[in-house]
């Protein structure tokens, strides 16, 4: 039988054990997690390891993402011509992270890849992120201070724009643009679990309408012999 594929999108080495507990979690609602360090990526050894991740995207249901202290590896030059930098620059009212496109992360290109294919995205960021999110938000124009502001919740200073920037792109963009703050794994989890039962709630009652007009219309074409 199938099940949803739910691919997990963080850094790996600062958020290992958040990512090892959110595994089971997902198996346990019946999904298949699909998360880097456990193999469930096809690794071609003809390709780049990012390249493989990109193009394992488009096979899964959804992207659980979450944003933390570290901005990850840089992404090798070959994945930007895995994805459709033009239409995902329409996506969102704030891409500015788009022009500095070669900067981008890995982990920031499994996402992008999944907005450009349309799949849903859930993103986390840590609340302490958050927080000096709202700071650079504040202080980005002035542009002697800035570059200097060392955010206690980021690892290394010169990232911090370009974390900060993707948060932009993601809250701001046309659609499917909710962002939740964490502090531990069980917010993530209960977020997770009152969404998605939400969805398939509301699917159900698509489903069920359906049925309904399906019915009333055999009905009135019996009428009507």
């Amino acid at each position: 039988m199938a099940r949803l594929r739910i691919f997990v999108s963080s850094t790996c080495y600062d958020l290992s054990v958040l990512r090892s507990k959110l595994r089971p979690f997902i198996a346990e609602m019946g999904y298949e997690p699909v998360m880097s360090e456990y193999s469930d990526i096809l690794y071609d050894p003809r390709a780049h390891t990012h390249d493989r991740c990109l193009k394992e995207i488009p096979a899964c249901d959804m992207v659980v993402l979450i944003i933390g202290a570290r901005f990850g590896g840089t992404a090798v030059p070959s994945t930007l011509g895995n994805l459709d930098i033009d239409l995902l620059c329409r996506l969102s009212e704030k891409s500015a992270i788009l022009d500095t496109k070669e900067k981008l992360s890995v982990t920031q290109l499994e996402v992008l890849k999944a907005i450009e294919q349309s799949i849903p995205v859930y993103a986390f960021v840590d609340e302490k992120v958050l927080h000096d999110h709202h700071v650079y938000e504040k202080n980005k124009d002035k542009e002697e201070v800035i570059d200097h502001i060392e955010f206690p919740s980021i690892q290394k200073r010169e990232t911090a724009k370009y974390i900060f920037e993707f948060i932009n792109f993601l809250s701001h963009r046309v659609t499917n643009n909710s962002i939740t703050g964490f502090s531990r794994l069980d917010d993530i989890r209960n977020h997770i679990t009152a969404q998605w039962s939400q969805l398939f709630q509301r699917l159900l009652k698509i489903e069920i309408e359906a049925a309904k007009n399906d019915v009333t219309e055999i009905f009135l074409n019996a009428s009507m012999i």
